[in-house]
């Protein structure tokens, strides 16, 4: 597997790493088993948080015995020194480890939360206290959004950033990986296969990723053995795109973008309840969860409430609060046709 120094960090990680989330569909001694196998074939840099569902605690058993042969990058959802410093402490005992390598502010999508953490008594000042006690190495933040991230990175703490980017949604390119790089901060990515959206070109997805300059590592999560294996191949025989494979990205590209959901998190909010923000990506927890976790954090009642948008009177409202010009209420409709049946049947069954 090639690898690439992580920044300022110093540590060098896989060019794939292996991200945290789909990890909890399979079976636990299975998800064990694929995080191991990742390991023999080469993939170094493992990605967890404490909001994913049995991440750490299957991540923790995989690496017992083999720690020094990963770097660890956790996260937590925390704005306040106390609760990210609890938060610290519980990924230390859950992972099995004594130090993890990373660990960062968790989904800082709008200024005012990266705000909080950087306050006084945020969580940043646990990180801090964290890391000159030797429980963590490096400090960090992921966001979805470019503008918080720059901010983040003006600030001079970020020893690494976890920032979604994909060869659909570029927006980190301009402006992020230039500045990364001239502070040489770390930069992994998330997403890199849109959350399995563009995974019908996964390994020029995945090339694409890696071919941007700045970028240190991906981490595209994997819960079935297929997947670990193609992806470490991607990873162990890594060149960049050749102009025709550009092209064919950049077609599919073009099919896509009209009204692909960019995770900005910047839209209105419905004056009725009705979670835009989650149900305009339902196509990839769908994908990512499964039905029976679907069911468990009731989505299907999630996507009832779609129902009001068909009639809805603030429909031209909603669609002029996205700035990529994305019909929110049209997607929301295809969302609900798409998939509401299959839930709501599933729930009548249970």
């Amino acid at each position: 597997m090639q690898t690439r120094i992580l920044g300022r960090t110093g540590l060098a990680v896989s060019v794939i790493g292996f991200g945290g989330i789909p990890i909890r569909r399979p079976a636990h001694d299975e998800a064990v088993a694929l995080y191991r196998r990742a390991m023999d074939l080469g993939m170094t840099y493992f990605d967890a948080a404490r909001a994913y569902v049995r991440n750490e605690e299957r991540l923790g058993e995989a690496i017992e015995g083999r720690r020094d042969e990963v770097v660890l990058a956790s996260r937590d959802l925390s704005h306040t020194k106390e609760e990210m410093a609890a938060a610290i402490e519980t990924s230390l005992q859950t992972l099995g480890t004594d130090y993890v390598d990373i660990y960062q502010c968790h989904e800082l999508h709008q200024m005012t939360d990266l705000d909080e953490c950087l306050a006084p008594g945020g969580a940043f000042e646990a990180l801090d206290e964290a890391r000159d006690a030797g429980k963590i190495r490096f400090i960090g933040m992921t966001s979805h959004n470019p503008d918080v991230i720059m901010a983040g990175l003006e600030t001079g703490l970020m020893d690494s950033i976890l920032i979604m980017l994909n060869y659909v949604n570029r927006r980190m390119v301009e402006d992020v990986l230039p500045r990364a790089k001239a502070d040489n901060v770390g930069v992994a990515v998330m997403k890199p296969l849109g959350g399995c959206l563009l995974a019908s070109h996964a390994d020029l997805a995945l090339r694409w990723v890696l071919s941007q300059e700045g970028v240190h590592t991906t981490i595209p999560g994997m819960w079935r053995p297929f997947e670990v294996e193609a992806n470490a191949m991607v990873g162990e025989s890594f060149e960049p795109l050749t102009e025709a494979e550009h092209r064919v990205l950049d077609e599919m590209r073009a099919t896509k973008l009209p009204q692909c959901c960019r995770l900005c998190y910047r839209h209105h909010t419905c004056p009725k309840g009705v979670e835009i923000s989650r149900l305009m990506i339902m196509d990839v927890l769908y994908q990512r969860h499964g039905i029976e976790e679907a069911l468990e954090r009731g989505w299907d009642r999630d996507l009832a409430a779609i129902e009001q948008c068909f009639t809805c009177e603030t429909r031209e409202e909603c669609r002029a609060s996205c700035g990529f010009g994305v019909d929110i209420p049209a997607v929301l409709e295809r969302i609900y046709h798409t998939f509401y049946p299959p839930l709501a049947q599933a729930r009548s069954a249970e």
